[in-house]
């Protein structure tokens, strides 16, 4: 069993699926039954089918990433807004205790 260590080598583990595809795809149409004509059917159907089933996923992934990004961009506003009020708070009681202690100190 081929264990993936390393994200960057997909591009070796499509080039193998491929090549094995192809491959069974070749001995299929050899070894095949049927006749010529509907083994191509078959491969193109069975093709096909794999495509929509990609698409699928692929619509899938992007609708989940799409909602991911809304929820984080959603969490972000919010806590900007809590930041902000947070900093006006203390923004304003600094302020309050500045005249305080302004006041404090030309009464004294």
């Amino acid at each position: 069993m081929v264990m993936i260590r390393n994200r960057n080598s997909w591009p070796q583990v499509a080039s193998a699926f491929a090549i094995g595809l192809g491959a069974g795809a070749a001995l299929g149409l050899l070894f095949a039954p049927a006749s010529g004509e509907d083994t191509r059917d078959r491969i193109r159907s069975t093709a096909q089918d794999g495509v929509d089933e990609l698409t699928d996923r692929g619509k899938t992934v992007v609708r989940r990433v799409r909602r991911n990004v809304a929820d984080a961009k959603d969490y972000v506003n919010r806590n900007v807004t809590d930041v902000k009020d947070y900093v006006n708070d203390v923004a304003d009681s600094a302020e309050v205790a500045f005249r305080e202690a302004r006041n404090a100190a030309s009464t004294s």
